[in-house]
């Protein structure tokens, strides 16, 4: 009994250690596999951050140049000014861009920057025994393509994204008219990985990348080890490029670690219930410690992305936003969550993404859809501010739970509203330089013109065609833009009035700004300078003077003119010991004139008076008229009374000649009085007022045809 006894207990226990064991490794294979999912669906949304870092850099490359490419296609072309201004503003904002190229008719003949790229001009991309295929392969498509990675001539890989450019019509549709050739950027494919993150030193996986020209599985291994790929262990994930993709494996380096020997000491751990359990308890704990690592990385990364990340259910409700989101909208996360993705837009937006939505993940979830869902969508931030949105998701299943196999949406929303800022900013700069009044010369570091505006040919009559790449040497003038140069040499900025000349040969005067603009180590870059036509200002002035210092009527000098041509003889007359005369000539039967014929005949008569006195003095003397009848003539040299009475009879003898006007003969007659410098007096108005006595003294005094008198 005894015996048998304990072989029933042995038995027994063996029978419950057996079943300990079992229970153990079953339980623990479970785990496993628990685990086994967790880890890998943990490392998937890692490498799906990856691959939305990749697909974003590389869009936001190739999105950028789309206004340039939209700029030839609307007017038919576009001078090398043009493009160099636009494609120097395109690759400051972008620095995967190794450079700009167009090819009118597939050849190359414009790039930016030139330094470097010298040997690239007048390659014939269709031709070309390497980057042929992929330019007919844009051609056969008709749209955009990226080739590559290839090795660069400069050093380096690059992939080249080339664009179709079809000219519109006016009133057509757009890309609707004939081929004008193709832009051409190559995008800095080892700085696109940095960018990207898979240059990281704390990347956990070892990555390969296959699909060159974008052929996905049908194009060559470009990145890591083409291993990669045939490892069953590999993560294997579609990355968009343009309307092609490219394949990416990726193992990670560190898997889940010690699970093979946590499974051999849970199975060992079948002889007793109590080591199995603590050994279980240690082992959950332990993994537990490394997806908690796990998920702090993945969290901290989330919050350090600019682009706002997000997750959905099979509804399209929210489970997951990052901090990103924000900084965008200025809403907290926690206030979404559970809401539908679409109640973050304008109500406007919200109805057509919701059903696209819809249709995505029913046609993604039977594995008939797409595998991108991509929308342009807005947003109002807290400020009421408009942010212009992409909303670009993959489809994901639930891996456990209720919802295991309904899926949702994992994706990215990117802020678009700064770079369509920047592209109608430089819109706006284009028509402002076009449609500019005054003529604008842009010069580039040395010295050579890249654009000049409209009204620059307006104002000097030669084309762009003409002067563009030359310094203006042999450019009518463009001889003051040397001066300003040579002016900007110790300063960035000059401005002051030059004189140019038209084309034809006639000269004017302009007002100049001339600006230096200079890179970041201080080099010259450009030189802007901005002038307008004067000429009609000059105009204005020249008649402001003269009005001011002649009489209106005649022409004559007038009084302040008096003045100061007086000053002028005064002081020749101290310093060389000479005398002057005044004469103060007043017409007798003027008024009978103004009263009987009207006053344009009277003013007739004046102008011709005044030009009978003009004719008969010398250049060094002054005739005047001070008063409506009144005439003065300064004799700046005269040897004495003598000398002033000969003058004032020959002025006499002319005016009392008959007048033979258009409007009839007049005998007018004047009478003179004379007045001596300095006996007389030192100033004008001492002169003046003697010469006036002297003349009142003449016309009461005499009844010949010379009334002269010398005042006493």
């Amino acid at each position: 009994m005894r015996i048998g006894s304990r072989a029933v207990m042995s038995a027994a226990l063996a029978l419950v250690g057996v079943a300990a064991a079992v229970f153990v490794v079953i339980a623990g294979e479970m785990f496993e596999a628990r685990l086994q999912e967790r880890w890998r669906a943990e490392r998937l949304s890692e490498l799906a951050g990856l691959r939305a870092r990749l697909e974003g850099e590389l869009n936001g490359a190739t999105n950028l140049t789309a206004g340039l490419v939209s700029y030839v296609a609307a007017r038919g072309g576009i001078s090398r000014q043009d493009f160099d201004l636009i494609a120097r503003e395109l690759l400051a904002d972008q620095s995967l861009l190794r450079n700009i190229t167009l090819a009118p008719d597939n050849v190359i003949s414009m790039v930016y920057p030139m330094a470097g790229n010298e040997a690239a001009v007048g390659l014939d991309l269709l031709h070309h025994p390497v980057q042929g295929a992929a330019t007919r392969r844009m051609l056969a498509d008709g749209r955009a393509v990226l080739a590559g990675p290839v090795a660069l001539v400069q050093g380096g890989r690059a992939l080249i994204h080339r664009v179709p450019i079809h000219l519109t019509p006016p009133g057509a549709a757009p890309r609707s008219g004939r081929y004008w050739g193709l832009m051409s950027t190559p995008i800095d494919f080892d700085r696109l990985l940095v960018r990207s993150g898979l240059h990281e030193a704390e990347l956990r996986y070892q990555i390969a990348l296959r699909g060159v020209d974008g052929l996905g599985s049908g194009g060559a291994v470009f990145w890591g080890d083409s291993a990669l790929f045939d490892d069953p262990a590999a993560f294997k994930l579609d990355v968009r490029v343009l309307d092609g993709e490219w394949n990416m494996a990726a193992v990670p380096l560190d898997g889940v670690p010690g699970l093979a020997a946590a499974v051999w000491r849970v199975r060992a751990a079948g002889a007793g219930v109590a080591l199995f359990v603590l050994l279980l308890l240690w082992r959950f704990n332990r993994v537990a410690a490394r997806l908690e690592d796990s998920e702090q990385l993945h969290r901290e990364l989330a919050e350090q992305i600019h682009d706002v990340l997000f997750r959905t259910d099979a509804a399209g409700r929210l489970s997951y936003l990052n901090p990103a989101w924000q900084r965008l909208s200025g809403r907290a996360a926690e206030e979404s969550l559970g809401h539908h993705w679409t109640e973050l837009l304008l109500a406007e937006d919200r109805a057509p993404a919701a059903a696209r939505c819809a249709r995505f993940l029913a046609a993604a979830a039977s594995g008939s859809g797409a595998m991108l869902f991509d929308e342009r969508v807005r947003i109002a931030d807290e400020a009421g501010h408009i942010h212009n949105l992409v909303v670009r998701a993959a489809f994901h299943r639930g891996v456990g739970g209720a919802g295991a196999g309904e899926g949702g949406l994992v994706g990215v929303m990117a802020d678009l509203t700064e770079r369509q800022a920047l592209a109608a900013q430089l819109a706006l700069a284009a028509r402002v330089f076009e449609r500019s009044g005054e003529g604008i010369v842009v010069f580039d570091g040395e010295g050579r013109i890249e654009s000049v505006n409209p009204a620059f040919t307006r104002l000097t009559g030669y084309t762009a065609d003409e002067v563009v790449g030359t310094g203006g040497e042999g450019v009518g003038g463009m001889e003051l833009f040397a001066q300003v140069r040579q002016a900007l040499g110790a300063r960035d900025h000059w401005q002051g009035e030059l004189e140019a000349r038209h084309r034809g040969g006639a000269r004017f005067p302009v007002t100049l700004s001339a600006t230096l603009v200079r890179g970041d180590h201080g080099q010259p870059e450009h030189c802007i300078a901005i002038f307008s036509d004067i000429s009609e200002r000059r105009a204005q002035e020249a008649s402001v003077r003269h009005l001011a210092l002649h009489d209106g009527l005649t022409g004559l000098a007038n009084r302040i003119q008096l003045s100061g041509r007086f000053d002028q003889a005064a002081s020749l007359a101290e310093r060389d010991g000479r005398g002057m005369a005044l004469l103060y000539f007043d017409l007798d039967a003027f008024k009978p004139v103004n009263d009987t014929h009207g006053h344009a005949v009277g003013d007739e008569v004046l102008r011709a008076v005044a030009s009978r006195l003009r004719e008969l003095v010398r250049q060094s003397d002054t005739v005047a008229r001070v008063g409506g009848d009144e005439f003065v003539v300064l004799l700046a040299q005269v040897g004495g009374a003598g000398d002033a009475l000969e003058a004032a009879g020959k002025l006499m003898d002319a005016l009392n000649a008959p007048l033979l006007l258009d409007s009839g003969v007049f005998n007018l007659g004047a009478s003179v009085g004379v007045s001596l410098y300095p006996q007389h007096g030192r100033t004008l108005d001492e002169l003046l007022r003697a010469a006036d006595r002297a003349m009142y003294h003449a016309k009461r005094g005499s009844h010949g045809l010379r009334r002269i008198a010398v005042a006493a």
